[in-house]
């Protein structure tokens, strides 16, 4: 059987068993039965697996319970989640919180800062800010706050105030730490090359900072390269950074988008790996599988439409980025794309969410549809290749 035949056949089968849960029907079959004990039925993705493994670590200390026992173990949830992108472990951070969660009387610093860390992956921006800011008046010495009120004001487009709050770790965080804010939000007020130049000083100089952040900073420097168009120069540093943490969800998608960039659809797998731990590995895999013509391209898509549906379901938001692409690059369906887009730029204002929203005004050949993305882009200066070319185009479409 042909490569050709084989896909279509794969297309098909995946298909028809999307169909089939979508209308709540059922393929009867004999039960698999395995034929010895040590036959592997599944892999589970490393993401359920550590927590999983977490979960037990927390059940076998859960005596005694007080805030400092809670708020560490919501800490370790965190760190799988922000690792893996999972949303589960995020949930199980709340859940070690217990009645502390919703606790306003004697709340602590700290407590407000793991609070606000698990409002901001749900995309909870103003709780989150709120939190940060009752924190922060009562600690303005916490490092941690200040690195989340700026990652959230970054996120939301809000250079000028991300920025204050990078110039606040400058005295009191590891000089990495806030290096790398700085470097992040003067490459998005048209400084990349400052930002640049800062960066890579920093990260030749000693450094106490953990693994995280060492990886972290690598990641910033790729991404703020990557948007110059020094293209060598971002995957090197991307290298770098999955050296030191190897099955970050980040940096892996970052990367893979580089390389999908530059037409290397096949690297751009092998750089995902296990790509079904995490919906934005997914999406790449996706993506590089159709742009291949790879026998899984099908599949790939229809999984990645299950999730989305799941998602959707749920009532959850948080991937819209995500679904918007996907609409995009793999569904092919450009008023989808271009809806999904908006309204995720309503939420969060970054170049990746700048690129989509004009990308998909393009193919829908709605220029005015990008206003926001354009304005956002004049008003920050940031000094983007890709998104400069976009801006270009569309805006040659719009009536003056």
């Amino acid at each position: 059987m042909s490569s050709e035949v084989r896909s279509t056949s794969n297309g098909a089968a995946a298909l028809i068993a999307a169909v089939s849960l979508l209308m709540g029907t059922t393929a009867f079959a004999a039960p698999f039965r395995p034929a010895a004990d040590d036959v592997v039925l599944e892999r589970l993705p490393p993401a359920l697996l550590a927590v999983r493994s977490l979960r037990g670590d927390v059940d076998r200390d859960a005596a005694p319970v007080d805030l400092d026992h809670a708020l560490a173990s919501a800490r370790r949830y965190v760190e799988v989640g922000q690792t893996y992108a999972d949303p589960r472990a995020f949930g199980y951070a709340q859940t070690a919180l217990g009645p502390w969660w919703s606790e306003q009387a004697r709340t602590t610093p700290a407590l407000r800062v793991m609070r606000a860390r698990i409002l901001q992956f749900r995309h909870q921006f103003p709780q989150a800010l709120a939190e940060l800011k009752l924190a922060l008046d009562a600690d303005p010495f916490q490092a941690d706050a200040w690195l989340q009120f700026a990652s959230i004001e970054q996120v939301q487009g809000n250079i000028d105030a991300a920025r204050a709050g990078c110039l606040k770790l400058m005295t009191i965080a590891d000089p990495l730490v806030g290096a790398t804010c700085v470097a992040a939000t003067g490459s998005l007020a048209g400084r990349s090359k400052q930002a640049d130049h800062l960066l890579t000083g920093v990260l030749t100089q000693p450094t106490a900072a953990d693994r995280s952040i060492r990886a972290w900073a690598w990641t910033t420097l790729a991404e703020i390269r990557a948007r110059r168009g020094a293209v060598a120069g971002a995957e090197s540093a991307f290298r770098e950074a999955l050296v030191l943490e190897p099955d970050d969800v980040y940096a892996r998608a970052s990367y893979a988008d580089v390389l999908l960039d530059a037409g290397h659809n096949a690297d751009a797998r092998r750089v995902l790996g296990d790509a079904t731990q995490a919906d934005a590995l997914l999406l790449r895999a996706a993506i590089a599988a159709q742009r291949n013509r790879d026998a899984d391209a099908a599949g790939l898509a229809v999984n990645l439409a299950e999730r989305f549906a799941e998602a959707r379901a749920r009532g959850d938001d948080t991937h819209l980025r995500e679904q918007a692409r996907y609409a995009l690059d793999v569904a092919h369906d450009a008023p989808a794309a271009l809806a999904l887009a908006q309204r995720n730029f309503n939420v969060q204002r970054e170049p990746a969410d700048a690129r989509i929203l004009l990308e998909a005004a393009l193919a829908a050949g709605q220029p005015d549809g990008a206003k926001h993305a354009l304005d956002w882009i004049a008003r920050t200066g940031i000094d983007s290749v890709p998104l400069a070319a976009l801006a270009a185009t569309l805006s040659r479409g719009r009536p003056q």
